[in-house]
This record gives C-alpha cells, sequence and structure tokens, in this order.
C-alpha cells in the first residue's frame, strides 16, 4: 500500500512539475514575443514619423516662400485683373510641381482672388473662405494650419495658411492645400495599422480608410461643439475607434501589453501630431508559444530517453536513443542559427530607412527644382538634375544590394577606395541640410591622394550618420571639421563639432542599440557605423575633445 501510494506521489509531483514548465513556457514565449511586436512597432513609427514630418515641412516651407512672393503682394496691392490672373497661373504651375491639390490666395475680408484651380467649374476664385479657422487665425497670428473637410471637393486635407504683410499693413492670406492619399497607400503597404493623430488625438491621415475622423479616445462636449463650429470635419460624429472603445490596445511598454490583442506605438511629430503604429500580437504570440511547447516536449522526450538509458542500462535502446537525441538537437540548433540571422537582418532591416533616407531626399529636391527648372526653360540645368537624379539612384540601388548581400553571408567585399570620393558623395547628400543651416565644413589634410580599405557605399553611409550627428547635434550655425592624419598604416579621419559635446550617460551608451538621446532617433545609426568600420578591419571610436563632439574613423590604407 505505501509503494502504491509513493508511485501516485511522484507521478502527481511529476504531472504537476510538467504542467507548471508549460506554463511558464507560454509566459516567456509570450512576453519576448510581445518585446519584439512591440521593438518592431516602435521603430516603425520612428521611420514613419521621419517621413511624415519630411513630407510636412516641405509645404511649410513652400508657404513661407509663397507668402513673400512678390507676384503674391503686388496683386494684393494693386488688384489688377492682368496680374491677377497671371497669379492664377503660377499656382497652377506650383500645384502640379509640388503635387498640392489646391493653392489659393484670399484677400483681407476672407475673399479668393487668385487660386490654382481657376477657370474650373470647382474654382476657388470669387468665394469667400472667412468662416475657416485657418483664415482667422491666419489673419490673427501670422500662421496656422488646419485639416478639414475641402468646402467644395469634400476631399479631407491639411490646409497650410500664412498671412501675407506689406510692413505694418496685412494684406491677406495664402493657403495650400495638401492630400495625403499616396502617404496613406505607402502605409497601407507596410501591412501595419498606421495613422497619425492631431493633439486632440482625432485620426486624420490613415492606412484604415474607415478610420478617418474616429478618435483614441472620447472627446469632451465642448471640444466636439468647438470643432463642429469650425465645419473642421463636416458632420462627422467623432466616435472612439472600436478597438479603443473595446480596451484591445495597448501602450508599448505597459503592463497590459501582454495580455491585449494590439500593441500601440507612438511617435511625435512636432506638437501637433503623432504617429501611431497598432501591431498586432496575437498571430506571433500564438506562434511563440506553439514553438516554447514544442521545445519543452522535446526536451521531455530528450529526458525521458535519457532517463530510459540511465534505469534499464539497455546498450541498443540507449543508442537509439541517442540517435533521436542527436537528430533534435540538430535541429533545433538549425532552427536557432535560422531564428539569429533573422534577428539580425531585423536589426538591419530597421534602419534601412535611415540607410537611404539622405539619397531619396535629395532625389526628391533635385526633382522638384528639375521641374522648375523645365518650366523656366532651362533645359540644360534640368538635365545636370536628372543626371544627378541617375547618380543617387544608382546609389540607392547598391544599397539595396548591400542589404540582399548580407542575407547569403556575413559582410560585402571591400576594395581600395578614395577617401575624397566618399566624403564628396557625403556632403552632396547633405548639401541642402548645410546651406539650409548655414553650416561650415573645412577639411583638413589631403583627402584626394589616400586610398584606403573599404566598400565605397557603406563608407559613405558612415560618414553621412556622423554628419548628421554634427548637424543634429550643432543645429544653427554648426562648424564640422573633417581631419584627416595617416599614421603608419592607417588613415585617421576625424570629425568634430561645434555642439554641446556628450554628455557622462551619453558617452556610456554610446553604442548600444535603441539607445538615443534624439527624440526621433532610433539609437542604431552609431552601432551600424561601428559594425561597419569592423568589417573594414578599422575602428570608430568616439574622442573627448574640450569642445562639441569628435568620432574619428580609423581605414587601413589600401597598399
Amino acid at each position: 500500500m505505501t509503494r502504491y501510494f509513493t508511485r501516485i506521489v511522484i507521478v502527481t509531483v511529476l504531472c504537476t512539475s510538467i504542467f507548471a514548465v508549460f506554463v511558464v513556457a507560454d509566459r516567456i514565449a509570450t512576453r519576448a514575443a510581445v518585446e519584439r511586436e512591440t521593438a518592431r512597432a516602435e521603430a516603425s513609427a520612428g521611420l514613419l514619423a521621419s517621413g511624415f514630418r519630411r513630407e510636412l515641412e516641405k509645404f511649410r516651407l513652400a508657404s513661407v516662400v509663397l507668402a513673400q512672393d512678390p507676384d503674391v503682394v503686388a496683386a494684393l496691392g494693386s488688384r489688377n485683373t492682368s496680374v491677377v490672373r497671371a497669379l492664377d497661373r503660377k499656382f497652377a504651375q506650383l500645384s502640379v510641381a509640388m503635387d498640392a491639390p489646391a493653392v489659393y490666395l484670399m484677400d483681407a475680408s476672407g475673399m479668393t482672388m487668385a487660386a490654382s484651380n481657376a477657370g474650373s467649374p470647382t474654382s476657388f476664385v470669387g468665394s469667400s473662405y472667412a468662416f475657416r479657422a485657418y483664415f482667422r487665425e491666419a489673419m490673427r497670428t501670422g500662421y496656422f494650419e488646419q485639416f478639414a473637410l475641402g468646402s467644395v471637393s469634400r476631399r479631407p486635407g491639411l490646409y497650410i495658411a500664412r498671412r501675407v504683410d506689406l510692413g505694418q499693413q496685412r494684406l491677406g492670406v495664402t493657403v495650400i492645400k495638401v492630400e495625403f492619399d499616396a502617404l496613406e497607400a505607402e502605409w497601407a503597404k507596410s501591412g501595419s495599422i498606421a495613422f497619425a493623430t492631431n493633439q486632440r488625438g482625432v485620426i486624420l491621415v490613415t492606412s484604415e480608410p474607415a478610420w478617418r475622423f474616429q478618435t483614441t479616445s472620447l472627446l469632451s462636449t465642448e471640444t466636439q461643439t468647438r470643432i463642429i463650429q469650425n465645419l473642421e470635419f463636416g458632420n462627422r460624429p467623432l466616435s472612439v475607434n472600436a478597438l479603443f472603445a473595446a480596451s484591445k490596445v495597448a501602450p508599448a511598454g505597459a503592463p497590459s501589453a501582454y495580455t491585449r490583442p494590439y500593441i500601440e506605438a507612438l511617435a511625435p511629430v512636432l506638437a501637433q501630431w503623432s504617429i501611431h503604429i497598432l501591431a498586432p500580437t496575437s498571430e506571433a504570440v500564438r506562434a511563440a508559444q506553439t514553438a516554447a511547447r514544442l521545445n519543452v516536449v522535446i526536451a521531455l522526450i530528450a529526458l525521458a530517453a535519457f532517463a530510459g538509458v540511465f534505469f534499464y542500462r539497455n546498450r541498443v535502446a540507449r543508442f537509439r536513443a541517442e540517435q533521436v537525441v542527436d537528430e533534435r538537437l540538430r535541429a533545433m540548433n538549425e532552427r536557432l542559427v535560422q531564428a539569429n540571422k533573422l534577428a539580425a537582418l531585423g536589426q538591419i532591416a530597421a534602419g534601412v530607412g535611415h540607410e537611404i533616407n539622405q539619397p531619396l531626399s535629395a532625389i526628391a529636391a533635385y526633382a522638384h527644382n528639375g521641374v522648375q527648372l523645365v518650366a523656366g526653360g532651362l533645359h540644360q540645368e534640368a538635365g545636370a538634375n536628372l543626371a544627378s537624379i541617375a547618380t543617387l539612384a544608382e546609389r540607392i540601388g547598391r544599397i539595396t544590394r548591400e542589404l540582399r548581400s548580407f542575407a547569403r553571408k556575413a559582410s560585402g567585399m571591400t576594395s581600395p577606395i578614395a577617401i575624397g570620393a566618399s566624403l564628396d558623395g557625403a556632403l552632396l547628400l547633405l548639401r541642402d541640410r548645410l546651406n539650409l543651416l548655414g553650416a561650415t565644413v573645412t577639411i583638413n589634410g589631403d583627402a584626394r591622394a589616400t586610398l584606403v580599405v573599404a566598400e565605397d557605399v557603406r563608407l559613405e553611409q558612415v560618414l553621412v550618420n556622423l554628419l548628421q550627428n554634427a548637424l543634429d547635434s550643432a543645429e544653427k550655425a554648426a562648424v564640422i571639421s573633417i581631419g584627416l592624419v595617416r599614421m603608419s598604416d592607417y588613415l585617421h579621419v576625424t570629425i568634430a563639432d561645434n555642439g554641446p559635446g556628450l554628455s557622462p550617460e551619453a558617452r556610456a551608451n554610446l553604442f548600444q542599440p535603441f539607445s538615443t538621446s534624439k527624440r526621433d532617433g532610433l539609437g542604431l545609426g552609431l552601432v551600424i557605423s561601428r559594425d561597419i568600420m569592423a568589417d573594414f578591419g578599422g575602428e570608430l571610436v568616439a574622442d573627448s575633445p574640450a569642445r562639441g563632439a569628435a568620432f574619428t574613423l580609423r581605414l587601413r590604407v589600401a597598399p
């Protein structure tokens, strides 16, 4: 009886332990899966916010130029019919060049004088938009943005309004309407649920069209009344989105993220907008739990096999059990190797936008300038822009080819290259931003005569990362010094700025992934740059100058 009871106890303890192992494995797998999805969502939100910010800044800058245009001031001042009609044509050209649905000008009373759609059945000319909040606020403060439905087109868009002044006289308001159809289409292709909200939580730009003008939280009656009075979104009810209303969404990093079906990653875009990524977790958690349970089963089977060998001491059984265990361990090892490779690819993929962002921005700038040059009859200059676009496009192609190459092997091929060519390319990509910020760049040393062992696209990527960091740190009136010093078989390239320098905390976490002091940064630039330099047989180190920050690339000189 005692022996029988002992067996029952042993079996009960064993079953309870196995059940506990499965429970613990499920919890660990769930936490790991949610954290992976959270990291991907946060990286995606940061990349989308960066692209959205560039899109807005392009039109904001155009509104500044438009409000200071002499033709605009002349039209408001003289009200000469020929001047105003010439402005219609100019607005129409600008609308096409900028891909802006509407560009128009209102006088101080809110009456539209000139518009890009003048002469069309839906022309704004002669219509008063004094009731619009963007007109009233722009006349009062000088600048205002309002996302609203078009009163004629009924299409949603962002109205960027800027006042036109002549001395102390307030003449009128210029307006550029921006629609985000192309951006929404790109978001939809990403496979994630992406949307942008204003400061009140109203969904304005979204990969899910049915979500537009829904909210992420309940708005007060006062806020809804004010929105209706401003005629921002027509008669939309501004109801709370079904996922948020049902509490199916958890903020990234919150304890509830492990139990809810969606994670929400946020990335701010200035003070008025936020980018949201909703990442579903159910499928990832289910796959992770299945894999964890399979691993537990494999471990238990292996344990049972070893126990059988230990207790029965049967040579044949032991030999067969060892074969089974070896086969399963080999399969587990192959899965671990593949998982590690996918994790590395995931880190690189998160940084692709950072790697090709500058060439894309430069292509957009050249294309925009080229349209204006063609319109002005400057075909030779436009041809030069097209040649530059072709060069930048080839550079982007080489970057993407490098990413595909990584999937097959650890690193690309190195060869002797001119450090001067890479510096020229990096400065070319950043030329517009350098000019915009009034930055000064000096190169000390002969960059033309030295060949180093590297790969041109990835070396240029490192230089762009470091120059971007210098511009971000110094901001206005940046002074950047690039020093080249040969020491034995190595070339030291030092990039220094006049910014505030690195804090002790920042220096301690400098090369840690996802550690960044930038509001919209991913914390991958320096990590990727250091790995690239190591692949070249060199290194990237942070110096300690008396003022500002400085980083030194140590590159092997080609024989």
